[in-house]
């Protein structure tokens, strides 16, 4: 146990101490998947509640965003408004009227989880993260896709790749 504790704390010496405390609870969410507490899509579940919920308080924010197409939108309450990435981190590309591409370069507690875990992030994001992103989108309007690019995922690439698309 010892040398779990030393390896977290000396992978959360580079970070503020709100992006330790972020690393801490995400690592007491995939803790209960390794110990087998927990499988992913019950974690997950929590995920979708907890975004659903701020949605819903905060659905108004949207309509601040009346200039954007619906994906840039979403993209802006999401990832900017409820995640609080920093615009510079979150790169946005309008491919068309209807979908985006997102290049995330932003801090990533479920990464740095995933590290100290020895966890593979194309799992993790794929089967706990990615679906609080889809209902989340979807909720907006049903014809809302997320998706994301498991090529280009961290720490294997230099960025998340991920999609927001209108389905006509």
């Amino acid at each position: 146990m010892k040398i779990r504790e030393a390896k977290i704390e000396n992978h959360l010496k580079d970070f503020s101490e709100q992006e330790q405390e972020a690393i801490l609870e995400k690592l007491k969410h995939l803790q209960k998947y390794v110990d087998g507490i927990s499988t992913l899509q019950e974690l997950a579940e929590i995920n979708i509640q907890r975004r659903l919920e701020w949605l819903n308080q905060n659905k108004y924010i949207l309509d601040n965003y009346s200039n954007l197409t619906l994906p840039e939108k979403v993209h802006h309450a999401l990832f900017l408004e409820h995640m609080k990435i920093d615009p510079k981190h979150s790169v946005v590309e309008k491919m068309s009227e209807n979908k985006i591409r997102i290049e995330s370069h932003n801090f990533c507690p479920y990464l740095e989880a995933c590290k100290i875990l020895d966890l593979d992030t194309k799992i993790i994001c794929k089967e706990f993260g990615e679906p609080s992103f889809c209902k989340f989108v979807e909720t907006v309007d049903p014809n809302l896709k997320f998706s994301r690019d498991y090529n280009k995922i961290r720490p294997y690439h230099h960025y998340c790749e991920e999609f927001i698309e209108l389905i006509i």
